[in-house]
């Protein structure tokens, strides 16, 4: 994601400075060894030189309409080519996307859910507000028999058309008590899910042994599969949860003026809450630097 380098403020122009003058440091502790930090550089802005057309043409990117020398706001702009809709909507999916697949990876790892269900139709079943249907008609029966059932859940279209759900939910008990009898606790979800569709099934990917780490590799595993849904254009909920709410991340002040200097400040700081940790990091397309944290 490129931020503009030029924007137009009450007549006049302005242009980003080449370098930022810090990094916010924003560092989410997701419970359970799972620790999701970024620094995002903070640009100032100054005043430019600029004639009657580039103000025109910034002015007219914002919502304005040059008009008899001056710029007047709440003034209809020309509609937008249809290439210019298409780039717009484009751009939209892009941070939508990027958006559900960050919310969904963070919820996997504060929820600390290490196994996948992978829900199907036996049938070529395509449409989606079907399965939206099934799969609360099935959260709703397993929290029956299954309080406090934490999932998130993501929808995916296959080749064909027919549509799947793949949930990542925590580790169930190895049996449970039905109707007076011990039921293995995965036969009971595929029984449940037939019981809403009829001829299903569920498929179980277990947990590798070190808990935390399939934690974060199924984190991944989904929001791989949102960002597929958005690049076909899928429309709907992106995905579901038992609850979207995370902590709040803490947020410092760095004076670096470069992604790798803010990258430093960063590792520091974690390193001092977490000093037996795993790091993983990488540079951001905004200019800014992103590290994550396995126990």
């Amino acid at each position: 994601m490129h931020s503009p380098t030029t924007k137009y403020i009450d007549g006049a122009l302005y242009a980003r400075s080449l370098t930022p003058y810090a990094f916010d440091l924003r560092v989410h502790d997701l419970g359970h060894g799972h620790v999701e930090a970024t620094a995002l550089p903070r640009y100032g802005w100054h005043e430019i030189d600029a004639t009657p057309e580039a103000l025109a043409t910034a002015a007219l990117a914002q919502g304005h309409v040059w008009a008899g020398g001056e710029v007047c706001d709440w003034v209809p702009a020309p509609a937008p080519t249809e290439a210019e809709l298409l780039d717009r909507a484009a751009r939209n999916r892009e941070r939508s996307a990027r958006r559900a697949r960050t919310q969904v990876r963070r919820l996997v790892k504060a929820k600390n859910l290490d196994t996948m269900l992978t829900g199907t139709y036996r049938e070529n079943v395509t449409d989606r507000e079907r399965l939206s249907r099934d799969v609360d008609v099935f959260i709703k029966r397993v929290r029956r028999v299954i309080p406090g059932f934490e999932y998130v859940c993501v929808f995916e279209r296959q080749k064909r058309g027919a549509w799947h759900f793949h949930m990542a939910v925590q580790r169930v008990q190895s049996h449970y008590l039905r109707k007076g009898v011990l039921v293995k606790s995965y036969d009971l979800l595929r029984a449940l899910w037939r019981a809403v569709v009829g001829d299903g099934n569920i498929d179980v990917s277990r947990a590798i042994r070190k808990r935390q780490r399939s934690t974060g590799k199924l984190a991944g595993y989904l929001s791989k599969y949102i960002a597929k849904g958005f690049e076909e254009g899928q429309e709907g909920d992106s995905y579901r949860a038992s609850g979207k709410a995370l902590p709040k991340p803490v947020v410092l002040r760095s004076l670096a003026t470069s992604a790798d200097g803010a990258g430093t400040d960063l590792l520091r700081l974690l390193m001092a809450f977490f000093p037996d940790g795993e790091f993983h990091s990488a540079y951001l397309d905004c200019g800014g630097y992103y590290m994550a944290l396995s126990p």
